[in-house]
């Protein structure tokens, strides 16, 4: 980020350069949050930053009197939150709600998803599982049922979920899959299951090689149509991207298309129709536009339930249906 033009009072807002970069806060809450003097390679395995950056940052916020150091010689130098600091409570005291939020958010997953219909095994998929989410990215919830419960499964754990969504503010995906599934899930589906938080039974992989045949796909026509229709879909999300940049009155033309439609719609459609008042109501224009024509499943999946058809002119569906490039 460029130097803001107009900088700011250091007496009245002393935060701008104590927070003023990721890297600040990534070091300063791992220090706050340790209840012993931390060293740079500690630090940076904390942080997941370059030792040589984590040293630059721990100069800066020594100059700044927001950490002290303790111990003689660079080799052996630690840091630690500086009690003189006038913030150094407050901002201990937002770092651990920080953590108490997330990690209070996972335990009402783990919570929900345990109670109701029986599961074979469920587990956390995804970018969350890898630590490495973003503020788009959803809590990816993978579910295991018996064929025959999958539906019963769905709506009884989404019911449960919903409140979490809605009281936490964070985007929920539900995944039911069978072992039929797992088994003949290609190598990109193995290679997201590789790495789950697990929240009952064993990981879905394991499960997968228990028996039976695995890799096998369809192939052929059948995936080319599916394919096909992705793209569509995807085309669609991108002219109704446009339109909502430059006409936003169309979200709310969105959500009350969702409130007709949701009093007649069936179990499975009223499902996506609550996901997407969700995401209505919690996205902001710019990120909305994004998700619509984002490649990760969830995106792909709701655009097959748009509410926002009607944006769309005559002239656009010929287009699309006709598999006409837009320019």
């Amino acid at each position: 980020m460029r130097p803001t033009r107009h900088p700011q009072s250091a007496l009245r807002c002393p935060l701008n350069r104590v927070l003023g970069a990721e890297a600040n806060v990534r070091v300063l809450r791992a220090i706050t949050l340790s209840d012993i003097p931390v060293g740079v390679s500690e630090l940076a395995r904390l942080t997941m930053l370059q030792a040589s950056g984590v040293a630059r940052v721990c100069t800066r916020l020594e100059d700044l009197g927001v950490i002290e150091a303790v111990g003689r010689g660079a080799p052996f130098r630690q840091y630690r939150r500086a009690s003189r600091f006038p913030f150094a409570n407050t901002l201990a005291q937002v770092f651990n709600d920080e953590r108490a939020w997330g990690e209070e958010t996972l335990r009402e997953i783990h919570v929900a998803v345990q109670v109701g219909a029986p599961l074979k095994a469920a587990w956390i998929e995804g970018p969350v599982a890898l630590g490495a989410d973003g503020p788009d990215d959803a809590v990816i919830v993978g579910l295991l049922a018996e064929p025959a419960a999958v539906e019963t499964v769905r709506a009884d754990r989404w019911q449960r979920l919903m409140p979490i969504q809605t009281a936490r503010n964070v985007t929920i995906e539900l995944k039911v899959l069978t072992v039929a599934d797992l088994r003949t899930a290609d190598a990109a589906r193995r290679a997201q299951l590789e790495h789950v938080l697990t929240i009952m039974g064993p990981p879905p992989l394991d499960l997968a090689e228990a028996g039976g045949p695995k890799g096998t796909v369809a192939g052929g026509a059948p995936r080319r149509v599916h394919e096909d229709l992705d793209a569509r879909s995807k085309e669609v999300g991108r002219i109704v991207a446009e339109r909502i940049r430059r006409d936003p009155s169309l979200v709310e033309d969105a959500k009350r298309y969702i409130e007709r439609r949701i009093l007649s719609a069936s179990p499975g459609e009223r499902m996506e129709l609550e996901e997407w008042r969700f995401l209505l109501a919690n996205m902001s224009v710019a990120r909305l536009r994004r998700f619509l024509v984002q490649d990760d499943a969830r995106a792909i999946r709701l655009r097959q339930s748009s509410p926002f058809l009607n944006a769309l002119t005559d002239e656009d569906r010929l287009a699309v249906l006709g598999g006409r490039n837009r320019k």
